[in-house]
């Protein structure tokens, strides 16, 4: 099974198995995006994981054994849109999205990594964009989202060496949010604690960090004045207050 998924209780976990390097052919992008789909409309969902069997990598991007339909016409602007569906997908995503990199994540695996909101890489994996020595670049948005994320000049270097960027150096560089001895256990354990936030207010906070990248100051302190006019209406911010004053844990219920 290329795709595997278990969407039950507050945190849900979508793995990739498709051995041996969870290469991406069109039957892995439907089935992951497919994924996608029902964990967005899994109303009990709090928080996902997105992690990887196999000892060799997280994901080595696109199958480069399986490119025959690039060859048709239109082949290459299907396969690309289809794969940037996918993460448009995954990053529009009204819970946190962890990415648990427990082996290296290379090519399109990274910029899958990258449509995720949070990144826990393995202290012994590292990332790499290496498409620009096999004479080709990327394609499913590693551009638009590495100029916010860590400036031009990381992007150019990253894109133009196409070199593996090692796990401390990755994050000193702030490709990933985390670095752990376990990545997968690390990945769970933060779901469980995004888990328990209020989730209007986690999903508002997510799509603002998504507009902040295109809006101007003004209009974003418009949206965040709109969220939250409409969350103090709501019974979660109620509860939150009351739970501060009372000296007690919380109890969101995304009303």
């Amino acid at each position: 099974m290329a795709v595997r998924s278990d969407l039950t209780g507050p945190v849900g976990v979508i793995t990739l198995d498709r051995p041996r390097a969870n290469a991406f052919d069109r039957a892995q992008l439907d089935a992951l995006a497919a994924a996608v789909a029902a964990a967005e409309s899994t109303a009990s969902l709090r928080a996902l994981v997105l992690r990887a069997e196999g000892d060799v990598a997280f994901s080595a991007g696109a199958d480069l054994s399986a490119t025959g339909p690039l060859a048709e016409p239109d082949g290459l602007r299907r396969w690309t849109g289809q794969a940037r569906a996918m993460l448009d997908a995954i990053e529009r995503l009204p819970i946190p999205v962890i990415a648990a990199l427990a082996r290296p994540a290379a090519g399109g695996g990274f910029e899958l990594a990258l449509a995720c909101h949070i990144r826990v890489l393995s202290a012994a994996a590292h990332v790499s964009l290496p498409e620009i020595l096999r004479g080709y670049l990327p394609s499913w948005g590693a551009v638009e989202r590495l100029l916010p994320l860590v400036g031009p000049a990381v992007t150019r270097d990253l894109l133009l060496s196409g070199r593996r960027v090692p796990a401390a150096e990755a994050h000193r560089l702030g490709l990933v949010d985390e670095l752990a001895e376990d990545a997968e256990g690390r990945a769970l354990e933060l779901a469980r604690e995004l888990a328990e936030r209020p989730p209007l207010a986690v999903s508002a906070l997510l799509a603002q960090l998504r507009a902040g990248a295109t809006l101007s100051k003004a209009e974003l302190r418009d949206v965040e004045l709109g969220d939250l006019e409409r969350l103090v209406r709501t019974e979660d911010t109620v509860e939150g207050v009351l739970a501060f004053f009372e000296k007690r844990v919380p109890q969101f219920r995304g009303r």
